[in-house]
This record gives structure tokens, C-alpha cells and sequence, in this order.
């Protein structure tokens, strides 16, 4: 399943969009607004819509790790 450009959305607001670069383990990369990357565990992730391109996790942007 190819994610890629998919907006990434935590329970409280947009994250950023899965990058390229997407797998990393069980890990997903997101590149935030500002360049930075994020790794997402895809256990997070509640839902997918493919109609809106979006991909919606069960943790807070906090909860998200840096790379």
C-alpha cells in the first residue's frame, strides 16, 4: 500500500505528510511543515482514508517522535 504524500493527522491537529523514505522498521517517516522528520509507530494509526488522502493516528503530536 503506497502512503506516500498521505497527510498525517494526531488527535490534536496535522502532523505532516508520510515521506518518501517511508518504512523504517515498524516506523513510519513523516516530514513535518518545517522539514523536520518524525518517526510514527504504526501501531498509532486508527484509521486510513484513502478518499482524503489521510491518515489519521491515536496519540497527540507530543506523543510523536523525533528522528
Amino acid at each position: 500500500m503506497v502512503l506516500v504524500g498521505y497527510t498525517v493527522e494526531a488527535t490534536d491537529g496535522e502532523v505532516g505528510a508520510i515521506d518518501r523514505r517511508t518504512y523504517e522498521g515498524r516506523q513510519v517517516l513523516v516530514t513535518r511543515a518545517d522539514g523536520a522528520l518524525l518517526k510514527v509507530d504504526v501501531n498509532t494509526v486508527e484509521r486510513i482514508d484513502h478518499r482524503d488522502h489521510k491518515v489519521y493516528l491515536g496519540v497527540s503530536r507530543r506523543e510523536l517522535t523525533p528522528r
